[in-house]
């Protein structure tokens, strides 16, 4: 079952939980295996965990998904976590795992992320914290609504080259995450803000289920722990 948490300053609420799984990982293990998203969540909660007294140190950077862009590009996740957060943080470069959307072999580089985030985490990899925002079609990472992949756990790969999305700007190809890192995962964590979120997190929480219909609904099979922290527009279906 899902934790969900109402809150007037999503991003606030966002960095106390991200500070308190990186916490917790480095005490454990000594390090913090933390997947980014992108998105409209992504820049607020990079400016307040300015604020907030982060291992940086110890934590190990991968990303949920990436568009088929190089890093510099505007629509590249990576971009946005860089200006944002690596220029203005001790981390170094060994520490940030991207995947590499400018690869001309895309289902190569997915081949390739995977390696690395088996090498970085082990078998099977497991992270400590992954980040996500919610799809106007109810996708996480890049597991869009529709297709029938999205509904696979992805086990073996890991990490998936996606085509551009027809339902969804922005039409681009996308390399992901599978399923299997995020039900694994020891805490993810969904941010949702706004009205115009409101039916699909409902459907995304209490619908039929209907994992190609709305592929955020793999939030109520993960084994780790799961937080949504919406505003009281996004959770006012619920």
């Amino acid at each position: 079952m899902s934790e969900i948490a109402v809150v007037p300053d999503v991003a606030r609420a966002a960095a106390e939980l991200f500070v308190e799984a990186a916490a917790g990982a480095v005490a454990a293990r000594g390090k913090a295996a933390v997947a980014l998203t992108g998105g409209s969540t992504a820049a607020p909660l990079y400016a307040e965990l300015m604020k907030w007294p982060v291992p940086w140190e110890k934590l190990q950077i991968f990303f949920t998904d990436e568009r088929a862009v190089p890093p510099d590009h505007e629509l590249s996740n990576y971009r946005i976590a860089r200006q944002e957060l690596f220029d203005r943080t001790p981390l170094e470069g060994g520490q940030v795992h991207r995947l590499r959307g400018e690869a001309k072999d895309l289902d190569g580089e997915a081949r390739r992320a995977a390696r690395e985030v088996r090498d970085a985490l082990g078998t099977p990899p497991r992270l400590d914290l992954m980040l996500l925002g919610l799809g106007p079609d109810g996708h996480i990472l890049s597991l869009f609504a529709g297709l029938p992949a999205s509904a696979d756990r992805g086990d073996e790969d890991l990490v998936r080259h996606v085509a551009a999305p027809e339902r969804v700007e922005l039409k681009v190809e996308r390399l992901t995450l599978t399923p299997f890192l995020f039900v694994t995962a020891r805490t993810v964590l969904l941010q949702v803000q706004g009205k115009a979120k409101a039916p699909v997190l409902a459907k995304a929480m209490k619908g039929a289920n209907d994992l190609v219909g709305c592929p955020a609904q793999w939030l109520r099979r993960a084994a780790g722990r799961a937080v949504l922290v919406a505003d009281e527009d996004a959770a006012s279906g619920l």
